[in-house]
């Protein structure tokens, strides 16, 4: 349970919670009630924006509700710091608000320095002047101790022809770096810098003084220092160089980078304004796309100190029972992408020195599946999964996810005995679930997969049209596409009704959302942070293979509450929003949301280049049509493969013909080049074989090239 009394649903989001927003005077404003009473109140409050020290979101609940909010701070800080539209921010270890008297809540714009960049810059006119606000934290090393400290500037410009006073009004407690005169000369910009210390990595010792912070450095080398940082950490991963849609390149860069923020330690927690914790289901999905990413360690932390971490969590949490379910996993990840088999044989049947229970080997986790199929007809148990009781439809197929991971490593490790039972208890399960399914389908003439394993969507939650849960199974069950990387076989109504089931749902919401929202939950029922991922069990379907993609972009236009941040689940744009663009007027959960991140950047990934178990790669299976035309490149390097080794992927495209390059490491098997633009619309290839039906080129693991030419463009 939430300390609001309400269960906490990464899968859905009960909206009746206690909310918080720091006001204009940097007090605590309480606003009882639920999410729809909170917009209500932001709303009216629309008329006259927040302005001066002010920030739009609760900071202080499990449970966090607001407008806008980002997050600033230091890879494994403690606490990282909630940032705001109005070039505010909140140190939770203080409780402190700092900002400036100049935000006076007109247009204002809120953007990643260079695109990417956790310095998250506020901008806005006041009077004739133009004024920015950048702010982002650094880590500050003073008498041979560790700090995060925040360093922000304000820089007002003087567009005009005579000199402007502006005064940046900053709030006590900011040490000023420099000293700069309020009056600003013609077609001149000056610049106010400030720093203020926010996190001291878990240690308890006072803070140094103000004249100690202001002699470690001028704003402009931390910013240079925490420039390097992060584009280092960047170079470590998968680099997503070009799409058509560059904002997708910069997502994907911020969200790595707001996880590392978010996380404190080795905890993998999935927010800072809100769920500042961790949560079993939660962690196995931000470190799985981690580790598909390539992270290795950032020079303090490493994957494997990552997993070990996880292991404690899934182990005493049983908030969520698909949690330990799926552990098996991101360990199954590890394993493909390191070649680490001495840490895998490690921690395959010996658990942690807590025993068992709180700290379970990979098998036990897999054992626990079997242990839990007490539903009828060998189905998986009844939970709370998402936030009500049933038998869930994505219950079963994490279960299946969890038995696939585990039957793959099981062979990796060469324990005969155990992928023996892994094999058994997999295809039992399966064939349980398809019969149960099939029944369910029949019984009530359905054309989708239910939410329930038992019942029809009309009787329980996902009877809302705007529920999201309808399509849970989708992202949260993982299976489809996932157990399919790790060469588990995939068949039955979950494999064959996977592109009715998306025009079931997006069908029932034409008219009621925008198209490529799934809804939300409770009142924030337009969109959540989930919206890419649920788009990912379109890769193992025909006609919804790029809803991945252009359900992030529907994020990336539509929904974010902060620069390249988004709530878990939101209402619908207010255009009388200072922000310039399409804004929520409300969200709820925790903004930035890293599981959300995670899985859609996975599912982007996945999009592109996918490995699976066996070494085969599959090029672009995700790619929408509309990327396939002359000049739109695609370029993603460094992307790990098995046994440690990386390669680069460049796809373009000239008229109707389309070039795979390949670069770096061979993969270990076959290359499948599967452009959904592909299917039935190919007629030559100067290297391997076509399928014509599938549009599968098949290459060669060593093929460096090949060039295709499709029947007609798209």
């Amino acid at each position: 349970m939430g300390e609001s009394g309400v269960r906490r649903g990464p899968v859905s989001v009960r909206a009746v919670v206690v909310a918080t927003v720091v006001a204009v005077t940097g007090g605590l404003l309480p606003l009882a009630g639920t999410t729809s009473a909170f917009a209500a109140r932001l709303s009216a409050a629309n008329a006259a924006p927040l302005s001066g020290a002010s920030c739009g979101t609760s900071t202080d609940t499990e449970y966090a509700q607001g407008t806008t909010a980002a997050a600033i701070g230091w890879a494994g800080n403690t606490q990282a710091v909630v940032a705001c539209l109005s070039g505010s921010f909140v140190v939770k270890n203080t409780g402190t608000l700092y900002g400036y008297g100049v935000y006076n809540g007109s247009r204002t714009t809120w953007a990643n320095a260079e695109g990417y960049l956790p310095a998250l810059v506020t901008g806005f006119r006041s009077g004739a002047a133009k004024v920015s606000i950048t702010n982002f934290g650094d880590e500050v090393r003073i008498g041979g101790k560790d700090y995060v400290a925040i360093y922000s500037r304000v820089s007002v410009t003087n567009p005009t022809a005579t000199p402007i006073t502006v005064d940046p009004q900053p709030t006590t407690g900011l040490v000023a770096l420099n000293k700069p005169t309020n009056e600003v000369a013609p077609h001149s910009t000056v610049h106010h810098d400030y720093a203020v210390f926010s996190d001291e990595f878990g240690g308890t010792q006072a803070y140094p003084s103000a004249a100690r912070l202001a002699a470690a450095g001028s704003w402009r080398a931390h910013y240079a220092h925490m420039r390097s940082y992060w584009n280092a950490q960047l170079r470590g991963l998968a680099q997503i160089r070009q799409l058509p849609d560059p904002t997708l390149v910069d997502a994907y860069r911020t969200g790595f980078i707001y996880t590392q923020i978010t996380r404190a330690g080795t905890m993998l927690k999935t927010g800072v304004n809100g769920y500042d914790k961790e949560y079993s289901h939660d962690v196995v999905g931000i470190l799985a796309n981690m580790l598909n990413q390539g992270f290795r360690t950032d020079g303090t932390t490493t994957a494997l100190d990552l997993l070990l971490r996880l292991r404690d969590v899934v182990g005493p949490q049983a908030q969520y029972d698909d949690g330990i379910w799926k552990y098996a996993w991101p360990w199954a990840i590890y394993l493909q992408k390191t070649g680490d088999l001495a840490s895998v044989k490690k921690n395959f049947a010996t658990p942690g020195p807590l025993g068992d229970a709180d700290q379970p080997s990979i098998k036990d986790s897999a054992h626990a599946i079997a242990a839990a199929r007490t539903g009828p007809g060998g189905i998986m148990e009844n939970t709370p999964d998402i936030d009500a009781d049933g038998y869930w439809t994505i219950d079963n197929y994490s279960a299946l996810m969890g038995l696939a991971a585990y039957r793959w490593l099981a062979q990796q490790v060469g324990d005969k005995t155990e992928y023996t039972w892994a094999s058994g208890e997999y295809s039992s399960l399966l064939g349980a679930v398809n019969q149960t399914l099939t029944a369910t389908i029949t019984t009530y003439g359905l054309d989708y997969l239910p939410c329930s394993m038992v019942e029809p969507n009309d009787d329980n939650r996902c009877s809302n049209p705007k529920d999201a849960n309808w399509a849970a199974p989708f992202l949260f069950g993982r299976w489809a596409w996932d157990g399919y990387l790790f060469d588990a076989p995939v068949n039955g109504p979950g494999i064959d009704l996977i592109d009715s089931t998306y025009d079931y749902g997006f069908g029932r919401l034409e008219g009621l959302l925008p198209p490529n929202t799934y809804g939300g939950y409770g009142d924030t029922d337009y969109s959540t942070g989930y919206n890419a991922g649920y788009g990912e069990w379109g890769l193992a379907g025909d006609t919804h293979r790029d809803q991945a993609i252009l359900g992030y972009q529907f994020m990336i236009r539509n929904t974010q509450s902060g620069p390249y941040s988004w709530w878990e689940s939101v209402e619908a744009p207010d255009p009388a929003s200072p922000w310039v663009g399409s804004h929520p007027s409300a969200g709820a959960g925790a903004s930035p949301h890293a599981w959300g991140s995670a899985d859609a950047n996975l599912a982007l990934m996945a999009s592109l280049v996918a490995e699976r178990g066996d070494g085969t790669l599959i090029v672009g299976r995700g790619v929408p049509n509309a990327w396939v035309r002359t000049g739109k490149d695609i370029q993603v390097t460094n992307v790990p493969i098995t046994g440690g080794q990386h390669l680069g992927i460049r796809v373009t495209t000239q008229g109707r013909r389309v070039t795979l390059t390949l670069t770096g490491h061979h993969p270990s098997g076959p290359v499948l080049f599967q452009l959904p633009a592909f299917v039935g619309n190919l007629t030559s290839t100067n290297a391997g074989a076509i399928d014509p039906a599938t549009g599968t080129v098949t290459l060669s693991a060593t093929t460096r090239s090949v060039t295709v030419t499709m029947a007609k463009t798209v």
